[in-house]
């Protein structure tokens, strides 16, 4: 019986630090500067991140300097001005998009990075 009541402690112990690994909250994000420019300060994380496969040669969309924000925008889905949680591209990033696709493949981007995006998308995704 104390066997039975240890492992049920430990089971429950798991769970539940499982369940706060995934209560992820917005207030957990760096805090970003308001207007955020896509030009200056989200081009920069895409052309770093992204436009290495995301071009012509290998993958669509093309997120290369000139191309990006058309690219991003044109899709209803991916990026929805003033609600980046429910944007695309932000599942992606934080790697829960429904259908498995986590960008960019090789590791996430940092915190401070995504934060930039979702405060981008929030302010209504401008081309500024």
């Amino acid at each position: 019986m104390k066997t039975l009541k240890n492992l049920l402690a430990v089971v429950g112990f798991a769970a539940f630090l499982t369940a706060c690994e995934n209560d992820k909250s917005l207030e957990d994000l760096p805090v970003v500067k308001d207007d955020v420019s896509f030009a200056l300060d989200i081009q920069p994380i895409i052309s770093a991140h992204c436009a290495g496969c995301h071009n012509p040669a290998n993958v669509n969309p093309d997120l290369r300097k000139d191309f990006a924000y058309a690219s991003l925008t044109e899709d209803e889905e991916s990026i929805v001005p003033g609600n980046s949680e429910d944007s695309e591209l932000v599942q992606m990033l934080e790697r829960v998009s429904e259908d498995g696709k986590a960008m960019p493949p090789s590791e996430p981007l940092s915190p401070f990075k995504l934060a930039l995006i979702r405060k981008w998308i929030d302010e209504g995704a401008k081309n500024n």
